[in-house]
């Protein structure tokens, strides 16, 4: 048999698999019977069957092992990642900015803070809302032919003045810069990343 070394988790348990049929195939072919001699009276097969399964439990010792380590390898790439989407997160759920992250049809994934306090509501309220719910009605129609045209280019826009409504409030004026993020998303299709500027004086 062949040991196991520098595999990745895939090829360590295909080669446990291997190991396991291997062992048993031979001890099969071990254990028959040729010329109708028991297995207990062939004193000559005694030994090889101690010696492949030594071998075979060594083999399986360093598969073993082997997958521990990688285990561990992962548990720590885990935490890093982790720690790392955290931060990320943490930025910009605190941006000064308010800020949005949206599919390409408008509907809100994600919202911060800044964005909460913006439209008088709690963010968790915000998301799954489409963005053209916070427009006037007679403002949306031309708001999603402008979405669609951003959604088909990879520059997205760095000024669009939007009028929104706010609960309880009047309405205010916003500039937005939307930028288009491919591959990203449960779908892999893209989403698009809003950062809001309401001018001094107007929110």
């Amino acid at each position: 048999m062949t040991m196991i070394t520098n595999l990745d988790g895939n090829d360590t348990l295909e080669a446990l698999v291997h190991c396991r049929r291997t062992v048993l195939k031979h001890a099969m072919t071990l254990m028959e019977e040729p010329g109708g001699v028991p297995f207990a009276e062939r004193l000559d097969a005694i030994p090889s069957l101690s010696a492949l399964l030594t071998t075979s439990l060594e083999e399986l010792k360093v598969a073993e092992e082997e997958l521990r380590d990688q285990n561990e390898r992962l548990i720590a790439q885990r935490t890093v990642t982790e720690e790392h989407t955290r931060y990320y997160r943490q930025l910009f759920l605190h941006s000064p900015a308010p800020a949005f992250v949206t599919d390409f049809y408008g509907t809100i994934q994600e919202s911060n803070l800044a964005a909460a306090r913006l439209f008088r509501r709690e963010a968790s309220h915000l998301e799954r809302k489409p963005l053209a719910a916070l427009l006037a009605p007679e403002r949306r129609e031309a708001f999603r032919r402008q979405l669609t045209l951003i959604s088909k280019t990879v520059d997205g826009v760095r000024d669009w003045q939007l009028v929104m409504q706010r609960v309880g409030d009047l309405p205010v004026t916003v500039h937005a810069a939307v930028e288009v993020v491919p591959e990203v998303g449960a779908t892999r299709s893209g989403l698009l990343y809003w950062l809001l500027h309401v001018p001094a004086g107007k929110d």
